[in-house]
């Protein structure tokens, strides 16, 4: 009897353990809620941490700069990047910063050499491509502008990207083949990441015909961006890496190197190195103006595409004189 009862007990006990244990589905969705919610709150804290410096400026200008930071050199770019740019893009430049994890696109891993924004025929950017992507950011990828950094610190920075860039991939090279000798893989490096000779984009004609544009963005961008130019279709692309990456939304009117007809033409020549867009190197003058004006129809309040009957003058699709960014 008393063996019994302590059967008994004991698979009470069980049963009293195991309603203790078992996953409450409400309790498991809220706190699922409330990581999801503090995630987003920090994110956007840091947002509105690193853009603080235009923000709050009606005139948008910014404040007064103290001489220091104007100060461009490798050690002061190296000090700006460890506070600003490290925690995605690693100490190192690989990538692999304690926040890299749950990003989608990943950051950048400039020992690659795939940068995707630029304006050299070689893929690699200049170091006014770097600079510009630093004041523009990446958005909607969680690279925010940082236009309330000096001038003297982006082109401080950018030396320090190029810096990381190229011992990221000397490091690589003597890991792979250790006996070489490393004034060699130093010269290799900047051989393979070095930028080239400029793209030079045709002249734009007098008229661009707009119906012209949407039979090459048809046939040619449909397949990844849509018809409707949001990109949401395709589920399959990723980037060099392997990593899953999305097509331009480009009714979110945010685009990646800028949205004036240039840069979308340069993005349409050179493609975006690292991901799935390819270069056109031999599109056709008519061709690429058109379809960036095309491409320029889907940005919010640019809505709708005159008959090709009435040919859109290219001034009137170019953004405004102070905005422009001329090709040379």
């Amino acid at each position: 009897m008393a063996a019994s009862g302590r059967k008994g007990d004991f698979l009470a006990m069980s049963d009293e353990t195991s309603a203790s244990t078992a996953i409450d589905p409400r309790k498991w969705a809220i706190q699922l809620g409330l990581a999801t919610l503090i995630i987003a709150v920090l994110t956007a804290g840091l947002f509105y941490i690193t853009t603080r410096g235009v923000f709050g400026r009606a005139d948008g200008s910014r404040p007064a700069v103290d001489p220091k930071l104007n100060v461009v050199s490798l050690d002061h770019g190296m000090k700006v990047y460890a506070a600003n740019c490290a925690i995605c893009h690693g100490p190192t430049g690989l990538g692999d910063g304690p926040s890299a994890g749950p990003l989608n696109p990943k950051p950048r891993n400039f020992s690659t050499g795939w940068f995707k924004i630029g304006s050299t025929k070689t893929g690699l950017p200049t170091d006014e491509d770097i600079a510009a992507t630093l004041r523009r950011g990446m958005l909607p990828a969680l690279m925010p502008p940082w236009p309330q950094l000096a001038d003297g610190e982006v082109k401080s920075v950018v030396l320090a990207v190029r810096q990381l860039a190229i011992e990221g991939r000397v490091a690589d090279k003597l890991k792979r083949a250790p006996k070489t000798p490393r004034e060699q893989a130093l010269k290799d490096a900047h051989a393979q990441l070095d930028s080239g000779p400029l793209i030079k984009l045709p002249p734009k004609p007098a008229q661009i015909d707009l119906q012209r544009g949407q039979k090459f963005f048809t046939v040619n961008c449909v397949p990844c961006h849509d018809a409707d130019g949001r990109g949401k279709l395709r589920e399959d692309l990723v980037d060099n890496e392997e990593n899953p990456i999305s097509a331009r939304d480009f009714t979110s009117g945010q685009f990646k190197g800028g949205t004036s007809i240039d840069d979308i033409a340069m993005r349409i020549v050179r493609g975006l190195p690292g991901g799935p867009m390819p270069t056109n190197p031999d599109i056709s003058a008519d061709d690429l103006w058109a379809t960036a004006a095309y491409v320029r129809t889907f940005l919010p309040g640019r809505e709708g595409t005159p008959p090709a009957t009435a040919p859109t003058p290219a001034a009137a699709l170019a953004p405004p004189p102070a905005g422009n960014s001329t090709a040379k």
